[in-house]
């Protein structure tokens, strides 16, 4: 059996993010302790509530509301997580006199100054407040730990205490549980955790200053300390049997969206969110490649401050500097430049958010501040920013709202920027935008949170500044998580076609790591609402140990196993001419008795048959891993089954990338579907055919071994 008990050590400086994965210390309190509030009563008790985040009891821990909490004291706590994030409130507690020098309290979530918070109130004005630190430990619980305040200056003072939620966004909501006077301060022990009530945002890693030429810039990278951590800890985790070979995957910590895809002085660069060990707050990592394919690692490219987190963004290629637009969380939309050869450097525009995610006089904004994308027309700059606006019912729907500038620093709100959009769900969102040309017309690659990566085709109205949407697809098919396909990067491939890479979520524990990413895929026009996708890069370089089989007539009804073909880091290349079959299967990652097997299927001409168009129905292309895994702790994601067109009597080609835990499926360059997936057994290797109720053709099968990026 496959098992996957590798403990990998992560090389770091600082703190280890296990840190924040302790409690509260739960010392009682000491008779000389006053107790204002534990909240584990069935109510309030003389607590005043406003609004409805709060509702009208205390929170139970882990039962209602439904995000996960540690580090509380008993069952009950504030929560205002109630409804989600959306609701807003404020709960304000009776009178007391101060009459010991310190008051402690156990406080998690917020994240947002003056929003999401709590204060100690005299004479009606705030005198103390500490905003919620919004940390999670490794297994996403929000973590509470205890905080507070001397009063000293304020003792014989009557005072209220008021826990604030006045924030509908990301992390729009606060945690607090037993607060009590001492006489001695409680304090949280990890910095993670006090540079969030703090409000203190500098980061804890490194953070280096390169030179400005390519040769000296290599020199520096050679002795660099970061640079050498990073060697070590992707040396630790080599071994672990479900971290892919040639798919990207970062060298430590966890890993989320790619970011800023960019080709800049004969080079690809690739950012994404790096959660580094001592600051497990979002950053911009960053890899460097010449062929889209053997990346390197660079030292991280943005850090945190005045921003929490620097959330998801896009790049702008200019002559002489790579522009790069980010969502920087409790600030807003933020811009950071670089010019030097390997974008080690980066200087934020203004050193604060450009696109402030409040307006100066407090009042509610016509649309969201959220993960921006940037391009230019006409010598002037425009960007998108995520979001959504109420659709049916009240229920949100996509939107993406466009701003322009003449400098980077100064924006313009204009209207909305989509019209015709008959192709988005109920529910989705427009997070991650990236706009650009594509063949004669324009794309609009997103993610939702809902449904996962999506596109929207249409034409770029220049005068009125509006995308006219005339077609729009899926990058997966079904929920983005467990084991999907995420959110995209992209960028121009200066050939008229688009670059994309997406991250893929986990579908089982690794030790030390989770997400990696996608391969690149080219995006290309096959016809004014129709894409073309195929991998991108120099993927043939990293074949070797090649098998051809021979054509063969597939017999019905019998699977066909092929001797020879076999392997977890290989390519595939297959045409087959299904004749009168209904159904192809191909399995990869099969063991002998096929009680695992990762399932990939052709259903010819059993698509959806849209009338407004003529020719033959669509097929479908289904990558099935219901059987993929014997292990427990994996877990299986619905089928992925996507629609492909093909002309009267085409054959049905394959290009199939197996990566460990990763199968991608490209089909007649015109469709890809892709999963997770954790064989557990050490013989699940194989690959086999069949043919179901007639016979079919096998015209070609090639078969590589694939070389390892990373040695």
């Amino acid at each position: 059996m496959r098992r996957n008990s590798l403990m990998p050590v992560l090389v770091c400086l600082g703190v280890s993010s296990l840190a924040i994965a302790r409690a509260a210390d739960h010392k009682p309190l000491s008779d000389r302790d006053l107790l204002i509030a534990d909240f584990e009563g069935d109510d309030y008790g003389g607590w005043t509530v406003e609004g409805e985040a709060f509702g009208t009891r205390p929170a139970v821990a882990n039962v209602a509301p439904r995000n996960r909490v540690t580090g509380h004291w008993g069952k009950g706590l504030v929560n205002s997580y109630l409804g989600g994030d959306p609701p807003t409130g404020r709960l304000t507690s009776p009178p007391f006199t101060i009459q010991r020098p310190h008051i402690n309290f156990l406080i998690g979530a917020g994240n947002h100054e003056n929003g999401t918070c709590i204060n100690l109130l005299v004479d009606g004005k705030a005198v103390r407040s500490t905003v919620g630190p919004a940390v999670k430990n490794e297994k996403g619980e929000e973590v509470l730990d205890w905080f507070g305040w001397d009063l000293a200056d304020l003792l014989g003072k009557t005072a209220t205490i008021e826990i604030v939620d006045n924030v509908s966004g990301g992390w729009g909501h606060i945690n607090v549980d037993h607060i009590f006077q001492s006489d001695e301060p409680r304090k949280s022990t990890d910095p993670a955790f006090l540079k969030g009530v703090t409000l203190d945002r500098t980061s804890l890693v490194p953070h280096y200053t390169f030179a400005d030429t390519l040769q000296e810039q290599e020199a520096q990278l050679k002795d660099n300390p970061y640079m050498l951590r990073l060697a070590q800890s992707r040396q630790a985790m080599a071994e672990d049997p479900y971290r892919p070979v040639y798919h990207y995957v970062n060298p430590e910590g966890n890993l989320n969206d790619p970011n800023g895809l960019c080709f800049w002085q004969g080079r690809w660069h690739l950012f994404y969110q790096a959660y580094p060990p001592e600051d497990p707050r979002q950053h911009w990592g960053h890899a460097v490649s010449d062929d889209l394919v053997h990346w390197r690692d660079l030292p991280l490219a943005i850090y945190p401050n005045p921003e929490d987190k620097c959330y998801s963004g896009a790049t702008l290629v200019e002559d002489d500097r790579v522009i790069a637009m980010y969502h920087g969380t409790s600030v807003g939309n933020t811009v950071a430049v670089s010019s030097d050869p390997l974008l080690l450097n980066w200087e934020k525009v203004t050193g604060q958010a450009v696109i402030p995610i409040k307006s100066a006089d407090g009042s509610p904004l016509p649309y969201r501040v959220f993960d921006p994308c940037i391009w230019k027309k006409d010598g002037t700059y425009y960007s998108l920013s995520g979001g959504t606006l109420p659709g049916p019912g009240g229920r949100p729907v996509r939107a993406n709202f466009l701003f322009r500038s003449e400098d980077l620093a100064h924006w313009e709100y204009l209207p909305p920027f989509v019209e015709d959009d008959r192709f988005s769900l109920v529910g989705d969102d427009g997070a991650c935008p990236y706009f650009w040309p594509i063949g004669d017309r324009h794309i609009l690659l997103h993610f939702s949170h809902m449904s996962g990566g999506k596109y929207l085709l249409g034409d770029y109205d220049t005068q009125r500044d509006k995308l006219v949407a005339t077609a729009g697809g899926d990058f997966n098919f079904g929920a983005y998580g467990p084991c999907g396909v995420h959110a995209p990067s992209a960028c121009p491939d200066g050939q008229g076609g688009v670059i994309t890479i997406f991250n893929m979520n986990p579908g089982k524990p690794t030790a030390g790591w989770n997400q990696i990413m996608t391969l690149p895929r080219r995006l290309t026009l096959i016809d004014a609402n129709s894409l073309g996708i195929e991998p991108a890069g120099a993927l043939q370089s990293l074949r070797t140990s090649h098998v051809r089989v021979d054509p063969m007539t597939l017999p019905a009804n019998e699977d066909i196993v092929l001797e020879g073909v076999a392997g977890s880091a290989m390519e595939i290349a297959a045409v087959i001419d299904p004749k009168g079959s209904p159904t192809i299967e191909l399995n990869v990652l099969r063991s002998p008795g096929a009680e695992e097997t990762t399932r990939i299927l052709f259903y010819k001409e059993r698509g959806y048959r849209d009338r407004s168009v003529s020719g033959v129905r669509p097929s479908i292309i289904t990558l099935d891993m219901s059987r993929s895994s014997i292990l427990p702790d994996a877990t299986s994601r619905p089928p992925e089954s996507a629609p492909v067109v093909l002309a009267p009597n085409e054959p049905f080609e394959l290009r199939i990338f197996v990566d460990k835990s990763v199968v991608e499926v490209f089909v007649n360059g015109r469709q890809c579907v892709a999963a997770r997936v954790y064989p557990g057994r050490d013989d699940s290797l194989g690959v086999s055919l069949r043919s179901q109720g007639q016979p079919a053709e096998l015209k070609s099968l090639d078969a590589w071994q694939m070389r390892n990026i990373y040695e």
